[in-house]
């Protein structure tokens, strides 16, 4: 999950196949100041400073010109339409979705039917959710659990070595023994 500043940075740098020098040189010659050192800090900790946020725009730029169209927005919160290669740019975003979601390893399309999934999920949206059903790797992950009480989404939290809480609008506290699926969710799609 692209949940942090670095690894979208990461993850635009490694669509365009390019380094992190190349992203410095195309910034450098914009003008602006932009050392090595401090990209590969941002690419690490993620910590930008306020006063750099022009700089996200131009990176977003840089990433374009190779290829991928990317906003500033998207990078600094995740927050709008993601990432997509330039010969996709004509594709809505229903149509991208269900593309990615046949093109990722190890995932499955689910369309939300109930209510279980607030605030994180409303009815009728469409997630990616990851095939592999282990609970405890999931400790702090947004999940989706299919128990005997039925279907939830929320944040999984290990409590101990037999219950889990999922947290949403309500907390609930559900019995490993009860879970039937317990599956990361990788991708919503918000209508």
């Amino acid at each position: 999950m692209l949940d942090t500043i670095e690894k979208r940075l990461k993850c635009c740098r490694a669509a365009t196949g390019t380094t992190p020098q190349e992203v410095v040189n195309f910034i450098q010659q914009k003008n602006m100041d932009l050392s090595y050192t401090t990209y590969t800090r941002w690419e690490s900790d993620g910590s930008i400073p306020a006063r750099r946020m022009d700089v996200i725009d131009v990176i977003a730029e840089f990433f374009t010109e190779n290829g991928l169209q990317v906003k500033g927005k998207w990078i600094m919160t995740g927050e709008g339409f993601p990432p997509q290669f330039t010969e996709y740019a004509k594709l809505d975003e229903d149509t991208l979705f269900i593309l990615a979601s046949r093109q990722l390893p190890d995932v499955e399309l689910v369309q939300i039917a109930g209510m279980y999934g607030e605030p994180y999920v409303s009815f009728g949206e469409f997630c990616i959710v990851s095939t592999v059903t282990n609970i405890d790797p999931n400790n702090n992950k947004l999940c989706y659990v299919k128990s005997a009480d039925g279907l939830h989404v929320g944040v999984l939290k290990v409590m101990d070595e037999k219950s889990i809480l999922l947290e949403g609008n309500q907390s609930t506290k559900i019995m490993k023994s009860d879970i039937y699926e317990c599956r990361r969710v990788k991708w919503i799609q918000k209508k």
